[in-house]
């Protein structure tokens, strides 16, 4: 557990220590329960704020901001729809603390999310240190398998917790210096996805550690239909070749990793379907994975056809 009395014996300067940030677009409802969640921390109120970017709602969030400022150090910001890149970067530049913690409108942070993510930071100074994100909507087979994915991409990516390859935007922390010397989020990706695997790398890139914190949890509650689960991961598609032309342009690897993690799905699904979640609900999973995989590479493809198209002869 923290020591809270060393902790804030080193915030005397700056008695903000944490700041919060949430990009949010259309899902008040989903916002009312994170901001629940987050007034629930165990760390004292007075060394976190929360920053709400409004990304453009077509509601206005006013009256929901005001019901917790009893309960949290909270501000609202308002922007054009720009993206949920483009929310983050705002959301920091208009801070105050030292550190900046990230989640989404449809996460509910588990009461230790920030202390334990503090804890780590502390371990590792200068880390970008990030937890496990949870299926919110177990019973829904879009969600259950879009989460399913996220797991196996960290068990893959993040083998060894300490010095982990990847974490997801809705559930990290670094500090805020760090965050701004290495650029932010990539407003590029804002429409596709795909700016958390590119913001990973650049810290990596820059000599930096990343470190998974298993117990930091994180419910996400995405609801999904056939057709947003089709959309979401066509995004995702297009978002992965933009990663990597990214990566190609600043020569910060290949893409064997990334082509390895495919090869092993087979291995680490093993273990995760079957009895563990009925072998019915597992048949509609693996149809679901198949879709995911074709979906996911008709986006590259597409997006590799998009970029191409917008070169000018000669480049």
């Amino acid at each position: 557990m923290l020591d809270w009395r060393c902790f804030l014996g080193r915030c005397i300067l700056n008695p903000l220590e944490v700041s919060i940030v949430i990009p949010t677009f259309a899902r008040p409802e989903r916002l009312r329960e994170c901001l629940g969640a987050l007034s629930l921390q165990r760390v004292p109120k007075s060394a976190y704020e929360v920053v709400v970017v409004d990304d453009g709602s077509p509601e206005a969030l006013d009256s929901l901001i005001e019901s917790f400022s009893h309960t949290l150090q909270i501000r609202l910001i308002r922007q054009s729809n720009a993206g949920p890149a483009a929310a983050r970067n705002r959301g920091v530049r208009e801070s105050s603390g030292a550190l900046i913690a990230f989640t989404d409108d449809d996460c509910r942070p588990s009461n230790k999310w920030l202390e334990q993510l503090l804890v780590s930071e502390r371990t590792h100074p200068g880390a970008l240190v990030g937890g496990t994100t949870i299926n919110g909507l177990p019973r829904e087979i879009f969600a259950t398998t879009s989460q399913l994915i996220v797991d196996l991409v960290y068990e893959h990516f993040n083998s060894h917790a300490s010095e982990a390859y990847f974490l997801t935007s809705n559930n990290f922390l670094c500090q805020r210096t760090a965050f701004l010397e290495i650029g932010g989020f990539d407003s590029v990706f804002s429409r596709a996805g795909g700016e958390d695997r590119d913001f990973c790398d650049r810290w990596r890139m820059s000599g930096r550690r990343i470190v998974w914190v298993r117990e930091a949890l994180v419910e996400h509650c995405h609801s999904q239909t056939l057709r947003r689960f089709i959309d979401l991961h066509y995004r995702y598609g297009r978002g992965a070749y933009s990663y990597l032309q990214m990566r190609r342009k600043r020569k910060s690897g290949t893409i064997r990793k990334e082509l390895g993690f495919h090869r092993s799905l087979v291995r680490h699904l093993w273990g995760k379907l079957g009895a563990k979640v009925g072998y019915g609900r597992s048949v509609g999973i693996l149809g679901l994975l198949v879709l995911w995989q074709v979906t996911n590479a008709v986006g590259f493809f597409s997006q590799a056809m998009d970029w191409r198209a917008s070169r000018a002869p000669g480049d």
